[in-house]
């Protein structure tokens, strides 16, 4: 399941129906739009969460700014508001976060977080399932370069005004997906040929909002 590429067709197909509507004098695009646009930014964070089958912080924050944006919009919420909202929808995503990988039965996963500042961390687990890293306003290193994953493991990676670096050893294969909203992900990993068969898998799912996700082998 691509969540980005489902999104966006579910966005140009109501946008397209909209405009229809508006053809036939059923109701004024432009008024629709302007008032429930947020809407798209909650779909967004609900259907990523839906394709990990798991609620994780940066969908959950996308999710949340979506619903924000939607109740001013629609005048049931004070625009002073919007500030301690944000705060407390961010506390409440990485509370979340923290206990969906702690769950009995799961291998604790290390979590970094950098507010309005810098974070640098080293996981050297010898069995990597997952990790969490996020910067918001800040920028944070998650450097796995000494970590070993047995098969396949997971980071969720989170850029909200900020940048996040992931540190891997060459060799592993590198899978990046995500939501870039004003942002951007990349791999930056050496490919100068294909990893080895049976090479261990990393999964990054990186959500940026006005900021980086990078994976690379060495810090720039």
């Amino acid at each position: 399941m691509k969540p980005v590429r489902m999104w966006l067709g579910l966005l140009l197909v109501t946008l397209g129906a909209f405009g229809m509507m508006d053809v036939l004098g059923i109701l004024s695009w432009e008024d629709t739009v302007s008032r429930w646009w947020p809407v798209a930014l909650i779909t967004l964070g609900l259907i990523t969460m839906a394709s990990e089958r798991r609620i994780s912080f940066g969908p959950s924050l996308v999710t949340g700014i979506g619903a924000l944006l939607l109740l001013g919009r629609l005048g049931l919420m004070d625009a002073s508001a919007a500030g301690p909202l944000v705060l407390l929808g961010v506390g409440v995503a990485i509370f979340v976060s923290s206990l969906n990988h702690s769950a009995p039965g799961k291998a604790a996963g290390r979590q970094s977080v950098a507010l309005f500042g810098e974070s640098k961390i080293r996981n050297q687990s010898e069995h990597l399932t997952h990790a969490d890293v996020s910067a918001i306003f800040g920028g944070a290193t998650l450097d796995l370069r000494e970590a070993h994953i047995d098969d396949e493991a997971t980071v969720d990676a989170t850029a909200l005004f900020g940048g996040v670096d992931v540190l891997v050893p060459e060799g592993w294969r590198i899978q990046m997906g995500g939501i870039p909203i004003f942002g951007g992900f990349e791999d930056k990993t050496k490919s100068q040929s294909e990893p080895a068969p049976g090479a261990p898998t990393l999964r990054v799912n990186a959500t940026s909002i006005f900021g980086g996700v990078t994976v690379a082998n060495k810090a720039g």
